[in-house]
């Protein structure tokens, strides 16, 4: 009880962090830290980051995204793991719906240096809370089902791609700093919603299984 009390009250921390940070966006009050930010990105464009952090940020589009849960999605089916598949599905599902209402709420403009073909609106990064909330929700699966080694490079791996994604759309110029923020402060509140629910699911497998035994 004592642990879920503690997931409330930072998750009640975040929210309003959340808040604080659109009102700023709304107001215009990041504007300037914002460009200053690109600007300090900006400064390390070359080819051999470009292409990479391209390919990336196409992961992470509508198209990137699908693919990469319909392989994940195989991937669990092999291992007998399907139900936990479920819980990167909503969580996805759940930030894009989230993300879509809180766009069109705020209707931020794109940053207009931007340097690559983008529509819609600017707050929070749909790019970014896509990564964090599929990448983020691996890493809570492989720390609780995989041991050694292999968990490690995965944690790193998905940890690395989450990183990237949000780096890569304030490179390109497709979003703010605190567009990409704002995403990574909504995706963890999913997140540790989504955790607490594992928790008691894995919880109860157990118990089935020591009762079995």
């Amino acid at each position: 009880m004592k642990r879920i009390k503690k997931e409330y009250y930072f998750i009640a921390i975040l929210l309003v962090i959340f808040l604080l940070l659109s009102i700023f966006v709304i107001g215009g009050n990041t504007n300037n830290f914002d460009e200053v930010f690109f600007n300090k990105v900006i400064y390390f464009k070359k080819d051999i980051l470009t292409k990479p952090l391209y390919v990336i940020t196409t992961l992470a589009s509508t198209v990137g995204i699908i693919s990469i849960l319909i392989i994940t999605m195989i991937i669990f089916m092999k291992q007998k793991k399907l139900s936990d598949f479920k819980y990167v599905v909503i969580n996805v599902v759940t930030g894009t719906v989230f993300m879509q209402v809180i766009k069109h709420l705020i209707r931020r403009p794109r940053p207009s240096w931007k340097w690559i073909t983008q529509g819609g609106f600017s707050y929070p990064s749909g790019h970014t809370i896509s990564a964090f909330l599929l990448y983020g929700t691996l890493i809570l699966l492989v720390n609780k089902r995989i041991q050694g080694n292999l968990k490690k490079v995965l944690i790193v791996l998905f940890s690395l791609m989450i990183v990237l994604t949000g780096l890569s759309r304030i490179y390109f110029g497709a979003h703010y700093f605190t567009d990409v923020l704002g995403s990574i402060i909504l995706g963890s509140v999913i997140l540790i919603i989504s955790n607490s629910f594992m928790n008691q699911e894995f919880d109860n497998d157990k118990n089935k299984d020591r009762k079995t035994i």
